[in-house]
């Protein structure tokens, strides 16, 4: 599918999971190379740049947050002439579908309006990475209700939770990590005299600042999590040794009993309290007694 916006003497053509004819015609009406168009018919695993006299292409992957398998990447294709923008994808962006809403209702508002290609380049990529810094801003959400759950005594339950977030994390920072000297290359080359010179100076520090907050974010809300599950790992180590502290005091404060039971238990001649009237309960007590005692020096060592 193909959307297009012209203003003024600058167009962008937005190609959404495009035929191969359709790709073929768009390429051909801005005398793109075959080897550009090869690149867009096909996914790219990783970020690329090439700068050629008449524009420069780049190739990015923009995480989003997914239900089934947490985050993914969508690939996104720039190539940026002095007076136009093309962006290729292979599926729905939902913000690039957004800015189309947007420029038509401009559009239908204030009619065509003056543009410039480095205006429209700054507005696209500063939308993406936005949209990047409030998926990065639900899971920060997130940690909040898993410190929630932590303190809250749900600390087996949150152990998955605390994995889907930091792995979710991890995508997003990884990505933008990539994006970094690709990126650079491809705005130095569009700040050269030959293209449009100092005055995208400006637009490049916006581009460039939208990037940082999106990659500090990340980070910040990587060491949170990081505190958390340390917090988390530290509580349940805590709970299960107290499980362990009790069920070792249990049998310890019963060995006296299972003692005192054996040796009455012995099959030899002249066992004392065996053969007398409440013998049995001669036995009981002393077993009770020797419990209590063990019971009372735990106490006084203060052990539990």
């Amino acid at each position: 599918m193909i959307q297009r916006h012209v203003r003024g003497a600058v167009t962008w053509v937005d190609l959404e999971a495009p035929s191969q004819e359709e790709l073929s015609q768009v390429m051909e009406e801005f005398g793109i190379d075959t080897r550009i168009e090869e690149e867009i018919a096909r996914p790219t695993p990783y970020p690329l740049t090439l700068s050629l006299p008449d524009y420069a292409y780049l190739i990015l992957h923009f995480p989003a947050a997914e239900a089934t398998v947490g985050t993914k990447n969508q690939e996104v294709d720039f190539i940026v002439g002095k007076d136009f923008l093309i962006t290729a994808r292979y599926e729905v962006i939902d913000t690039i579908h957004a800015l189309h809403k947007a420029f038509e209702t401009e559009e239908l508002i204030a009619g065509p309006s003056e543009a410039r290609a480095d205006l429209l380049l700054e507005r696209v990529m500063t939308r993406l990475y936005s949209a990047i810094r409030d998926e990065i801003e639900l899971e920060g959400r997130m940690l909040e209700r898993i410190e929630n759950a932590i303190f809250n005594g749900k600390e087996r339950q949150t152990v998955y939770t605390i994995s889907r977030a930091g792995r979710a994390l991890l995508r997003f920072e990884t990505a933008l990590n990539r994006h970094e000297e690709p990126l650079d290359e491809f705005l130095a080359g569009l700040t050269t005299a030959d293209f449009f010179g100092k005055r995208f100076a400006d637009r490049v520090q916006r581009i460039r600042a939208a990037h940082d907050h999106a990659a500090s974010l990340v980070a910040s809300y990587r060491a949170v999590l990081r505190e958390l599950r340390i917090t988390n790992d530290s509580l349940l180590s805590t709970n299960q040794n107290e499980v362990m502290k009790s069920l070792s005091i249990m049998a310890i404060i019963a060995l006296p009993m299972t003692l005192v039971a054996s040796v009455f238990g012995m099959n030899v001649v002249h066992m004392p309290f065996v053969n007398q009237p409440g013998g049995f309960y001669i036995v009981l007590g002393l077993m009770v007694i020797a419990s209590l005692l063990v019971f009372l020096f735990f106490k006084v060592k203060r052990w539990f």
